[in-house]
């Protein structure tokens, strides 16, 4: 046996949105409780990628996902196969997966299913935890609007532009991480010189103009840009691409990794009719950006 309680929760985790965060900090209390260690089992890959994979799917890459898991209490994070156990029966699952970690309590949400094909609920699983002598505490999950905060919710969210509804369940500004890529110079022959991403693997906010905050390469400091999401044809198929002009800043950072919270939707996507009418649009979207308290 061990000789330090554990205290188990299960999830995908994706975004570690509030009602992950409500989990999460319930787990941890419960640990400190028992002087115990706070784990959270989570699946590689996501099991809605393993059945039917696809693009700009995840809120957040898996290293941000695990460092926030880890500033919100827990005190390990363990990634189970899932291909190796995605055809377990519920039992099977609590018996091979579960008790081998010699769980004191488990802490889930009272929606929560398990075991090939979502058959196993929380009421099974009270009863394989009541066998065992294991605590099985059931929350209710965090709501928004009514209805359970989801990953599901907030990608939609997103995808419609909704930064308000998408930040507030997240419990913090979305953001995209990636490095600075060379894009066609369009921005730096306009005056507006763009730091240029592609986040391939997550979801990318609805076409138009958005207020954000920039950091590069992990600095502290958080840089107040105009930031365009829009679509360019490539090689006879559509590129999402996204260009964050900085304000004030000029230096060098192809190459840098970068993060762009989003922090307001400006407006949509604007064809133009002359040059001079976008290089005015772009100063009035950058005079927006300058007045939005952070």
């Amino acid at each position: 046996m061990n000789d330090f309680s554990t205290v188990i929760t299960i999830g995908n985790f994706d975004g570690v949105h509030i009602g992950h965060r409500h989990l999460i900090s319930m787990t941890a209390e419960f640990a400190r409780r028992l002087a115990g260690r706070a784990v959270a089992i989570t699946f590689v890959p996501h099991p809605h990628q393993f059945f039917s994979p696809s693009p700009h799917f995840f809120l957040y890459p898996e290293n941000v996902k695990e460092r926030l898991l880890t500033e919100f209490g827990l005190d390990e994070v363990l990634y189970l196969p899932f291909d190796e156990i995605c055809n377990l029966s519920p039992e099977d699952f609590f018996q091979s997966v579960l008790m081998p970690l010699e769980p004191a309590a488990i802490v889930l949400g009272e929606n929560f299913h398990f075991g090939a094909g979502k058959t196993g609920d929380i009421n099974l699983l009270r009863e394989l935890c009541a066998e065992k002598d294991v605590a099985l505490h059931s929350l209710l999950m965090a709501p928004y609007k009514d209805e359970i905060v989801s990953s599901s919710r907030i990608r939609l969210a997103l995808q419609a532009g909704n930064l308000v509804d998408a930040n507030a369940m997240l419990g913090e500004p979305y953001a995209l991480y990636g490095r600075v890529e060379h894009g066609a110079g369009r921005g730096h022959t306009l005056g507006f010189a763009t730091a240029n991403i592609q986040a391939p693997d997550q979801v990318i906010p609805k076409i138009g103009a958005y207020a954000t905050r920039v950091q590069i390469d992990h600095s502290p400091d958080l840089l107040p840009a105009m930031t365009a999401v829009t679509q360019t044809p490539t090689f006879g198929a559509v590129q999402t691409v996204v260009e964050t002009h900085i304000l004030d800043f000029n230096e060098d950072i192809y190459g840098k990794s970068i993060c762009i919270q989003f922090e307001e939707r400006l407006r949509d996507e604007v064809i133009f009719i002359s040059r001079e009418a976008l290089i005015r649009q772009l100063h009035e979207d950058c005079e927006r950006v300058r007045k939005i308290k952070t």
